[in-house]
């Protein structure tokens, strides 16, 4: 078999369903798989991983899907599970090629379900590479041998990466933010930390702006973030999770801290937000 021949590994692991593919995370450089195969991907698709191709100098070709397109770095692209892609690279070019286990866009799209529509279909752009380079930076910093923290590292790691990925693309999508947008958002956020524990409606925090949810909510869009609903709903769950985890208090008595007048209602939002119970999620952070 010729070094071109070679199979690929993810592919392979891919297709019996690899037990460690959900919490997968795999950073290479570009030139290190490509370089000894005369810089050519031959064409195929993931299960159940995604990829983000880095490419810092140089470019090529891609296919995507039946479509093919030129493309030069500096800039990514993102191609998530299922999707057909081959690539033939200009000799020394340079990037890396992250790969990233559907667990890791599962719980992405738990805390940001506004925005895992950027993230459904293949794209390419131009981009400053600088904030992934920083990323990058800290996972060279890494001890080679895990142990108890690595797994919560990998998958802090993943998330800074599609969040970056997530907040580029939308840049593009929308105008840059004004000053007004910046200062009417960090208010919100500022009435809601002063009162979280309220369940104060939107409809209130709206009137305390004097602004409309319209234009807030074009603020957040401006600003890379979520739907103003979906902010709120967002910091209550992470004050829940804190509360459950380092708090002491029971189920029902976070709910009634954290406003809600039905601790069984408390606890349908919480597992409709995390996908699993109370008790399975704390038992599940004890045994971590």
């Amino acid at each position: 078999m010729s070094r071109s021949d070679t199979p690929n590994p993810f592919l392979d692991h891919d297709r019996i369903g690899h037990v460690g593919l959900e919490s997968f995370l795999h950073i290479e450089p570009l030139e290190r798989r490509s370089r000894p195969v005369n810089w050519r991907v031959r064409r195929h698709a993931h299960t159940s991983l995604s990829q983000i191709f880095l490419l810092f100098t140089g470019g090529g070709v891609i296919e995507l899907d039946e479509k093919t397109e030129n493309f030069v770095g500096p800039g990514f692209i993102w191609v998530p599970a299922g999707h057909f892609h081959s690539l033939s690279y200009a000799p020394c070019t340079s990037g890396y090629v992250l790969t990233l286990g559907h667990g890791h866009l599962r719980s992405f799209g738990e805390q940001c379900p506004d925005m895992m529509a950027l993230l459904t279909h293949p794209t390419m752009m131009k981009a400053n590479l600088g904030d992934y380079e920083r990323i990058l930076g800290i996972t060279r910093h890494q001890p080679t041998v895990t142990d108890c923290a690595s797994a919560l590292i990998n998958s802090a790691i993943s998330q800074l990466f599609l969040t970056l990925t997530c907040r580029l693309l939308r840049a593009t999508q929308n105008p840059s933010p004004t000053g007004r947008d910046v200062q009417l958002v960090e208010a919100f956020h500022s009435l809601i930390e002063n009162d979280l524990t309220s369940r104060t409606p939107l409809t209130d925090y709206l009137k305390i702006l004097n602004t409309s949810e319209r234009t807030l909510r074009r603020a957040c869009l401006r600003m890379a973030l979520p739907s103003p609903h979906e902010i709120i709903q967002m910091r209550l769950s992470s004050e829940a999770q804190r509360l459950l985890l380092f708090s002491g208090l029971s189920a029902v008595e976070i709910s009634e801290r954290l406003g809600f007048t039905d601790p069984a209602y408390f606890s349908r939002w919480f597992r409709h937000r995390h996908g699993l119970t109370i008790r399975a999620f704390r038992e599940e952070r004890e045994m971590k």
